[in-house]
């Protein structure tokens, strides 16, 4: 998939914002994601293998063509959780005093889209909702998700996920599916 993991240097101090073993994912203007982004090693593998047994599989069932590229709204970022009731109160992303996310760790991504190999774009925000095949692939994909991560966030979960699916490796187990 023309994809490059490249070993960065450890980000942060244990216990803050930290990834011990952090990669960045990129590659060429044919590479499976729209630019690139920072992820513990431990994710990367994950969201590799997840693109390979789910995204794949499931695109070309329900689609009838590849995915070319998984469109990421962010993976590493240090902050704390969002949630419904403070988001507004943090100003910053996160919620002021909340819980690290597992993206201050490298260990989520947002995926709010994925562009197939017509350049037709499925969008979680657009198709997530509906009856047609684009919904279907999402839905499904949603679902195959909790078999690889152990928090899958989606529209169905809140507001804060209605344009893209949170998937994360983190120690709490959610299927927001």
């Amino acid at each position: 998939m023309h994809v490059t993991f490249e070993r960065q240097p450890p980000v942060g101090a244990p216990g803050s914002c930290s990834v011990a073993n952090p990669v960045k994912v990129s590659g060429d203007s044919q590479a499976v994601w729209n630019r690139p982004g920072v992820l513990s090693c431990a994710m990367a593998r994950t969201v590799e293998r997840f693109e390979q047994q789910v995204v794949q599989p499931v695109a070309l069932r329900v689609l009838g063509q590849r995915v070319a590229r998984l469109v990421h709204m962010g993976t590493y970022a240090c902050r704390t959780r969002r949630t419904d009731t403070k988001v507004a109160a943090a100003g910053n992303g996160g919620v002021a005093g909340g819980r690290l996310s597992e993206h201050g760790k490298g260990q989520a991504i947002d995926l709010g889209g994925f562009e197939l190999a017509d350049g037709t774009v499925v969008s979680v925000k657009k198709d997530w909702s509906g009856a047609g095949r684009k919904s279907e692939f999402l839905q499904e994909l949603a679902r195959a998700s909790c078999e690889h991560f152990n928090v899958v966030l989606t529209p169905n979960h809140n507001a804060l996920h209605a344009d893209h699916l949170h998937l994360d490796i983190g120690p709490h187990r959610l299927c927001g599916y």
